[in-house]
């Protein structure tokens, strides 16, 4: 079966990596909730896609330039007045539920990581004993290597660029990724053929989608058997999936 994953909480359904969007996707019938971590000037772990907090919240600026206390007083777009959480508020809300934390360590502005990042992220698991039921993400084969240099999450997956697939070729994603010790990637949706998942299952790694947002592209997925994808429609893809175990 392939497994879901609420992308940002469900980022077309509730505002994004909001306290609303993981509280409702708790509840939900998908296997993993997908959100981003980046760190805070006083070394906290806030839970944010962006660098930068201009779109998502009313502050503005660079997310690591701000401590604690001024980011917990700013407020999430949309949510009637909810502030951002902390990786550790996260991990609590999905701490009684059987879903895996699919977290993707962010790197700052530029694209240039955070130092000490990937380090940080994974102590912060260990130490709230998740690691177990965690799956660590970059779009950085870098930052997932230094990551589980730290710990022995569950899995542990490279994300990839669809540019980046076009020009390295797709033989040399696959080289790179077992180079590396890294069991599974994550291509988008739209790189995804037959012919691409099973060249990556026959290098003896696991393979998943990101941006299925529509009914088209998740049914697609679906028939391709990936391993696991992320959807800012969760309630979509649980729909599709249930219709056909009924077929």
């Amino acid at each position: 079966m392939t497994d879901i994953a609420s992308h940002r909480g469900g980022a077309l359904l509730w505002p994004e990596n909001s306290r609303i969007a993981f509280e409702n996707t708790a509840k939900l019938a998908v296997e993993q909730v997908e959100f981003d971590v980046h760190p805070t000037r006083d070394g906290k772990l806030a839970v944010i896609h962006d660098d930068t907090l201009d779109r998502t919240t009313d502050g503005s600026g660079p997310v690591a330039a701000r401590d604690w206390a001024e980011l917990s007083r700013l407020t999430l777009k949309g949510t009637g007045g909810q502030r951002m959480l902390l990786l550790d508020e996260v991990i609590e809300i999905f701490r009684p539920t059987p879903i895996v934390l699919r977290l993707e360590i962010k790197c700052g502005p530029d694209r240039e990581p955070y130092p000490g990042h990937p380090a940080k992220v994974m102590a912060a698991l260990g130490q709230a004993r998740v690691l177990e039921r965690s799956v660590v993400t970059s779009f950085q084969l870098d930052t997932v290597v230094a990551a589980v240099a730290h710990g022995r999450p569950m899995s542990h997956v490279w994300l990839v660029l669809p540019q980046l697939q076009v020009d390295l070729g797709l033989d040399r994603i696959i080289a790179a990724a077992k180079a590396a010790c890294v069991p599974i990637i994550g291509l988008r949706q739209n790189m995804l053929t037959e012919s691409v998942v099973a060249a990556v299952r026959k290098a003896g790694l696991g393979i998943g989608g990101w941006a299925c947002n529509d009914a088209a592209a998740i049914a697609r997925l679906l028939d391709l058997e990936v391993d696991v994808f992320t959807t800012d429609r969760p309630d979509l893809a649980i729909a599709q999936r249930k219709a056909r175990s009924k077929d």
